[in-house]
């Protein structure tokens, strides 16, 4: 769906806020041994927020027709302000990874969720500055692949964040892509 820029870049504010209050609420007079947990749920987070990625882009937005038409409208206009208003991405996030809470605890849930929102701002930033800016050397093999998808039929290159998704389930292409002017 087409946003207003405070949906668009809500997810900029939001998330942070999000991975500080989890944080802070489950860290709050932490053993070292929690805040270890908690590192190592971040981490956690992190690498599922990138299978997420990779799942929603190309089992989602590429094959089940409502969010396929959705998403078409995105490879349409790249440059347009489309997508799914912060609040609902970021609650869903928590969701996710509150969802173990009752085995895991709160340390371990606060860096999964902290884990897979800091994932889902790398995914925002490098999505909006491929389509948005020229962004440096870091962030120019993304850009590369990511525009391979939206000019050669998108059946290929779904990870934003990072190809590794793509090489395991055989979708990586080159990124011999047009790239001027997007």
């Amino acid at each position: 769906m087409k946003l207003g820029l405070t949906l668009y870049f809500g997810d900029f504010v939001a998330a942070p806020a999000a991975i500080a209050a989890v944080s802070a609420a489950a860290l709050a007079g932490a053993t070292a041994s929690a805040a270890g947990l908690w590192l190592a749920a971040l981490a956690a987070g992190f690498a599922l927020w990138t299978l997420i990625e990779y799942a929603v882009h190309a089992w989602v937005y590429h094959r089940l027709p409502w969010f396929e038409q959705g998403h078409a409208a995105h490879h349409d206009d790249p440059t347009a302000l489309i997508g799914a208003p912060s609040f609902l991405i970021v609650a869903g996030l928590l969701l996710i990874g509150h969802a173990p809470f009752p085995l895991a605890g709160a340390a371990f849930c606060a860096g999964l969720s902290s884990g897979l929102l800091a994932g889902y701002l790398g995914y925002m930033t490098i999505h909006h500055m491929s389509h948005h800016a020229r962004p440096g050397r870091l962030l120019a093999a993304a850009r590369a692949r990511h525009m391979a998808h939206h000019y050669r039929g998108g059946a290929t290159n779904f990870g934003v964040t990072t190809a590794f998704w793509d090489h395991v389930f055989q979708t990586a292409s080159g990124p011999r892509a047009r790239t001027a002017g997007i």
